[in-house]
């Protein structure tokens, strides 16, 4: 991408410097001959190993962290868990200090008692209400307001209840569990750490499988489909292959790079490929043999008539037999190298004008040397 970002900036200049010339009688030019590379580059393309699924373990509560879960180290000794420890489903990662959150179930269910006590007595005035008036000892308005105190204590004991229930799931929320077995891939808080909802404590990733994303120009993403095998290689196992699949294509290409997302997974069972390794992706011999046309980064301009494509001058012959440039607009694909892949608008065997490309314009007459 960088090298992409630097070929945009070289053409920009190279377009805010192009004039059309009041030209000597021919312009000296160096040409070279369009070329052909194997796939985009070799049929290889680099990418970063991620975690099949990653996830941000929060805190749901505020506090400060009061311990984080110990395991043991190569020496024997305990010591808080880091980057690398592997985790289960449900195991406690962090606890937040939680006294607060005892104090407030503790009032919360004492509320709930006072509630629960009044209502026994709102519940034995109604029913001796209820009958008294059967035998019109007392009037309905007595009764009405007996069953009134009756109700109102029902609903203080539901909102004493909810209220419980809220403050134990407060106390529980101190403890950050991990929401699935993983591989603890970063840890982003210290005991002493003053945490509030939604405070990332931890980031864990599921590394049985692992994940690869890559970009491949469009001349070669039509033969590529979910379920097709690719392989990869890593400079921490040399002469080691991992076998994949790649499980997804992207439907539209980037705007800026041109390039197709494509997504592999590789099983990794035993774990040996880390995440944020370096891997080499290989696309199937098929794929590789097709040829993509490549032009050196400095024969690639920008069409006076469109400042945001891209076009090439190549060196031709006009009626009259002179040597003359001729603009050729292309569309680009992935950098390879000191080269770029064009995808269209050239033929095999061109002469693309590579010094003096920035001075040339559309019929001028040249000159190619050496």
């Amino acid at each position: 991408m960088l090298a992409f970002v630097l070929l945009i900036a070289a053409v920009a200049m190279f377009g805010c410097a192009h004039k059309e010339p009041a030209a000597p009688e021919s312009i000296p030019v160096t040409v070279q001959t369009v070329a052909t590379a194997s796939g985009a580059a070799g049929g290889a393309y680099s990418a970063n190993i991620i975690a099949d699924t990653q996830v941000d373990v929060a805190f749901k509560v505020n506090g400060y962290v009061q311990s984080i879960l110990q395991v043991k180290a190569a020496d024997g000794k305990l010591r808080n868990v880091q980057a690398g420890d592997h985790v289960m489903s449900g195991t406690v990662l962090a606890v937040v200090k939680d006294d607060t959150y005892r104090n407030s179930l503790a009032k919360a269910q004492a509320e709930l008692q006072n509630s629960r006590a009044s209502l026994s007595k709102a519940k034995a005035d109604f029913s001796r209400y209820t009958h008294l008036l059967e035998q019109r000892v007392v009037s309905k308005a007595d009764y009405d307001a007996s069953k009134q105190q009756y109700e109102s204590a029902q609903a203080s004991v539901g909102a004493s209840q909810a209220a419980v229930q809220q403050a134990q799931v407060d106390l529980d929320d101190c403890k950050l569990k991990s929401p699935m077995s993983a591989l603890v891939l970063d840890r982003k808080i210290e005991v002493g750490t003053l945490v509030a909802p939604n405070t990332i404590g931890f980031q864990i990733g599921d590394t049985s499988k692992v994940k690869v994303v890559f970009g491949v120009p469009g001349a070669i993403v039509g033969d590529l489909k979910p379920g097709a095998e690719i392989s990869a290689t890593v400079d921490a196992f040399p002469g080691q292959t991992f076998k994949g699949s790649i499980s997804k294509v992207a439907a539209v290409a980037d705007p800026n790079a041109r390039v197709f997302d494509i997504e592999a997974t590789i099983p990794n069972p035993d774990a040996r490929l880390r995440v944020g390794m370096i891997a080499a992706l290989h696309l199937p011999n098929a794929i590789q043999a097709k040829n993509v046309l490549v032009v050196p980064t400095r024969a690639i301009v920008r069409p006076p008539d469109d400042p945001k494509g891209y076009a090439v001058y190549v060196a031709d012959k006009d009626a009259d037999g002179k040597m003359v440039a001729t603009l050729k607009k292309v569309e680009i694909g992935p950098i390879v190298g000191d080269q770029v892949s064009v995808e269209s608008g050239l033929d095999p065997g061109a002469q693309v004008i590579v010094r003096g490309a920035d001075i040339v314009s559309n019929g001028a007459t040249i000159n190619v040397v050496p």
